[in-house]
């Protein structure tokens, strides 16, 4: 083969992946059913997954999906210039990330085992029951500023178990991958015992992540939300 042709052989394989080199990591915290590692030979898979793959398609950007908790992941796009993580824009981190348009809104509640009847009312009733959260989470930083003292777990899924096991009497948590989790567990699904707010879940990146990449985030996010295909995704 003669050197010209190497030599546009050799262009066009640059220019291919300069195409592709526009890439992102995006953090998750493991979450049976919604975002789950690889294992067995499996790519990463759940219903986070597919939203994450699918705004970076339609951004095109190449989003590399790794796991960590979610405290881990809150450190590291503070220090990794590529590094993102889906969080709650609350205005005490606003200054610390660049944002992406709000992915969703989701509800920040309280769960309690089925058959547990009390509904909290408000805060001082909280108090006086045993609550946990994950280590890390924004649930778990909001209610500290309420003046709550928590029982941290590293994981939903250890929360969770705690609350079969009757080790807790509320669970704080976002609203989304309850039954996935409470099947896991072979539990029945707990219900919501208090609904604490809502919260919109966006991305959070580093600081140093370039505007341009993000703008094409919120377009492909608008883009979702306008035919719909946003609401698709069964979050439950």
């Amino acid at each position: 083969m003669g050197q010209p042709r190497w030599a546009a052989m050799l262009l066009g394989m640059g220019l291919a992946m300069g195409a592709r080199g526009e890439a992102l990591t995006v953090m998750l915290p493991a979450m049976p059913g919604l975002a789950e590692p690889p294992a067995g030979g499996q790519e990463a898979h759940g219903v986070v997954v597919d939203i994450v793959r699918e705004m970076g398609r339609r951004a095109n950007i190449n989003f590399r999906i790794v796991f960590y908790p979610q405290a881990r992941s809150r450190l590291l796009a503070e220090r990794q210039a590529d590094a993102c993580f889906p969080g709650a824009h609350l205005p005490e981190l606003s200054d610390k990330y660049k944002w992406s348009a709000p992915v969703g809104q989701m509800r920040m509640v309280m769960l309690a085992r089925d058959d547990d009847v009390r509904d909290v009312r408000g805060l001082e009733q909280a108090k006086a029951l045993r609550v946990g959260a994950m280590r890390g989470t924004m649930v778990a930083a909001r209610l500290k500023e309420m003046g709550l003292a928590l029982d941290e777990s590293a994981d939903s899924q250890s929360g969770m178990e705690k609350l079969k096991l009757g080790r807790l009497d509320l669970w704080a948590m976002l609203d989304v991958g309850v039954a996935s989790l409470a099947g896991r567990l072979a539990m029945p699904k707990p219900r919501v015992a208090w609904v604490i707010g809502t919260l919109d879940v966006s991305l959070a990146c580093n600081l140093k992540v370039d505007d341009s990449l993000l703008a094409r985030v919120d377009k492909a996010i608008a883009e979702m939300r306008a035919d719909g295909s946003m609401g698709r995704f069964d979050l439950r």
